[in-house]
C-alpha cells in the first residue's frame, strides 16, 4: 500500500536523508529534476512555462527544475511573488538560473503562459491567503495547464483544509510521498492528480521519520486478508456475531448492520433487540436469529430485565456490535457500559453506543480487547469533548490521540475517513456524496463488525470495511445515482463487489 507522510514526518525523513548521506542539496537537486521531468512528459505542445515561487525551498524545488526545463528546449520565466529568495539553497539555485531566463515580480506573465507551476507556499502553509495571491491565482487562463509543486499553495497539507482561492492544480508533483492531508477534503479537490516524485528516501529514512506509519487503503489490504474458502469450511469458521443493536423506532438500524454483517461473511448472526424491533428483523433476515429483548414502554431495551442473558449469549460470541439504533437512555447507558468492559470478546461501538459512552469515556480501557468505535465527526466530539471544528481541522491528530489514549481503534467517517490505531493509520478514499444518509453508517458498523467476528485485528476489520463500503457504494451510485441511492443498495453491491473481486 502507499504510504502517506505528515509535513512533520516529512520534515524529519529530510533530516534523517541528510545525516545518513543525502544532503538536503541532493533532495533538492532530485526534487528539481523529477518536477521537471514530470512537467515535460505532461507539456505535449506547450511550450512557454511560467513558475510563480515564494522564498523558500519550495522555490527553490522550482529553480532546479527551470534550469532543466530550459536545456530541454522551454521558454521559462520565473515570477517572484514574496521578493527575493531567502532560503540558503533557494537562494542557491536562483543564482544558477536568474541570468538565463526572465525573471520578474510582475504576475501577469501568467496571462500568456501555457504552463503555470505553483511554487509559492510548501507544506507549512497554514492560515489564509491574501488578496493579491488569490487575485493572481484567479487571473491564471483556464487553457493553461496547473502544475502544484509538492502541495497547492493555501493548501493546509495536514488537515485537508484549504484557503479561499487555493491554487487549484491539474497535476500535483509531490515529492518523497504523498503528504496525509492531500487525501483530506476539500484540499484532494485542489490537487488533480497526484503524482510522487521519488527524490531518494531509502525504506529505511521513511520508517524512522514516521512515529506512526500512514497507509492509504488499496486493494492490496483485502487481497492479502480476505483469502479463498476453504472446501471443508463450516459456519463456525467464519465467526458469531452478536448485534445488540435497535428499538422500536429505529428498528431499520439493526436490520442494515445485520445484512451487511451476513454478505461481509459473518458465520452466525444474532440480533438482540427490543421485540418489536426483533420480530421486524426476523422478516427481513431470515438468515439471521434473533434475541428479543424487554423494553420500556417507548420501545428502548432495558438493562436489569436483559443483562442475564446477553451475558450468555456473549459467551459464545466471537464479537458483539452495539449502539446502532439503540437509543440513549438510562438503561442502555449501563447496557452499553456493562458490555464494553465485561465483554469476553472483541467490541464494536457505534451511533448511541458512542453517545452512551460519551460521558464515561474512561471504561474504553478496560475492555478485555481493543475496542473499534465508527464515530461521524459530530459523535467524535463529543467522546473528545471538544467542538466538530476542532475534529474537522485535524482529523489526523484526533484519531490517533483518541487511538493511543484508550487503546482503541477508531474510524472516524467523513470525506477521506481516517482508520487510527496506536499503531498505524489508514486513510481512505473510496466513496462518495450519495452515501451521504442516515443508514450508512449502520451498515458500516455492521461491516467492520463482521470481519471482526471472522478474527480480523480491530484496526484491519475497520479498514477493510471503510474500503469496501466505499466501493459498494460507488458501484450503487453507477446503478442508482447519487441522488437516488439508498444505505440497502450499498448493501445489495456488496455482492458485485466481493463477486468481482473489485477492490
Amino acid at each position: 500500500m502507499e504510504r502517506l507522510l505528515t509535513p512533520l514526518q516529512m520534515r524529519s525523513a529530510e533530516k534523517i536523508s541528510d545525516m545518513n548521506g543525502v544532503s538536503y542539496s541532493q533532495l533538492m537537486d532530485n526534487a528539481g529534476l523529477k518536477l521537471a521531468d514530470i512537467i515535460k512528459s505532461n507539456a505535449r505542445s506547450k511550450r512557454k512555462i511560467t513558475f510563480l515561487c515564494g522564498k523558500g525551498n519550495n522555490a527553490g524545488d522550482c529553480f532546479v527544475a527551470a534550469k532543466h526545463l530550459k536545456e530541454y528546449g522551454f521558454d521559462i520565466s520565473i515570477v517572484l511573488l514574496c521578493g527575493q529568495p531567502q532560503s540558503e539553497l533557494a537562494v542557491k539555485n536562483f543564482n544558477t538560473i536568474k541570468d538565463s531566463v526572465d525573471v520578474s515580480e510582475n504576475p501577469d506573465t501568467v496571462r500568456n503562459s501555457d504552463i503555470v507551476a505553483d511554487g509559492v507556499f510548501g507544506t507549512g502553509f497554514k492560515g489564509k491567503l491574501d488578496e493579491s495571491m488569490k487575485n493572481i491565482f484567479e487571473n491564471i487562463p483556464d487553457s493553461a495547464l496547473k502544475i502544484a509543486v509538492d502541495v497547492p499553495s493555501g493548501g493546509n497539507s495536514l488537515s485537508g483544509a484549504v484557503s479561499d482561492g487555493t491554487f487549484k492544480a491539474d497535476i500535483t508533483v509531490t515529492f518523497g510521498l504523498p503528504k496525509f492531508g492531500m487525501y483530506q477534503y476539500p484540499l484532494n479537490d485542489f490537487c488533480g492528480r497526484i503524482i510522487t516524485a521519488d527524490i531518494g528516501f531509502t525504506e529505511n529514512v521513511i520508517e524512522n521519520a514516521a512515529d506512526i506509519p500512514i497507509y492509504r487503503t488499496s486493494s492490496e489490504l483485502i487481497h492479502s486478508n480476505i483469502l479463498p474458502r476453504k472446501n471443508n469450511s463450516h459456519k463456525g469458521n467464519f465467526g458469531k456475531l452478536l448485534s445488540i443493536c435497535g428499538s422500536t423506532r429505529m428498528s431499520g438500524a439493526c436490520m442494515m448492520a445485520g445484512k451487511a454483517a451476513l454478505k461481509c461473511g459473518a458465520g452466525i448472526l444474532i440480533t438482540a433487540s427490543p421485540e418489536k424491533s426483533a420480530d421486524r428483523t426476523a422478516l427481513y433476515l431470515p438468515e439471521g436469529m434473533t434475541l428479543p429483548l424487554e423494553s420500556d414502554k417507548n420501545g428502548f431495551a432495558l438493562y436489569d430485565e436483559n443483562i442475564d442473558v446477553i451475558k450468555q449469549y456473549l459467551e459464545k460470541s466471537s464479537a458483539v456490535l452495539i449502539g446502532c439504533g439503540l437509543g440513549v437512555t438510562p438503561d442502555t447507558v449501563k447496557l452499553v457500559c456493562d458490555i464494553v468492559k465485561n465483554a469476553p470478546c472483541p467490541v464494536i461501538i457505534d451511533a448511541d453506543g458512542i453517545n452512551c459512552i460519551a460521558d464515561r469515556i474512561e471504561i474504553l480501557k478496560e475492555a478485555k480487547y481493543m475496542p473499534v468505535l465508527t464515530p461521524h465527526p459530530a459523535e467524535m466530539a463529543r467522546l473528545m469533548h471538544c467542538c466538530l471544528n476542532d475534529i474537522q481541522n485535524d482529523r489526523f491528530n484526533a484519531a490517533v490521540s483518541f487511538a493511543k489514549k484508550y487503546n482503541a481503534a477508531v474510524a472516524l467517517k467523513g470525506a477521506g475517513t481516517v482508520v487510527a490505531s496506536p499503531e498505524c493509520v489508514f486513510v481512505n478514499n473510496t466513496g462518495n456524496p450519495g452515501m451521504s444518509r442516515g443508514g450508512s453508517g449502520d451498515v458500516l458498523a455492521g461491516m467492520t463488525a463482521s470481519f471482526r467476528c471472522q478474527g480480523f485485528d480491530a484496526v484491519t476489520s475497520a479498514a477493510m470495511a471503510v474500503y469496501i463500503h466505499g466501493k459498494a457504494g460507488d458501484i450503487a451510485r453507477e446503478k442508482f445515482s447519487e441522488c437516488a441511492m439508498l444505505p440497502t443498495d450499498i448493501i445489495s453491491s456488496l455482492s458485485d463487489v466481493f463477486k468481482n473481486q473489485d477492490f
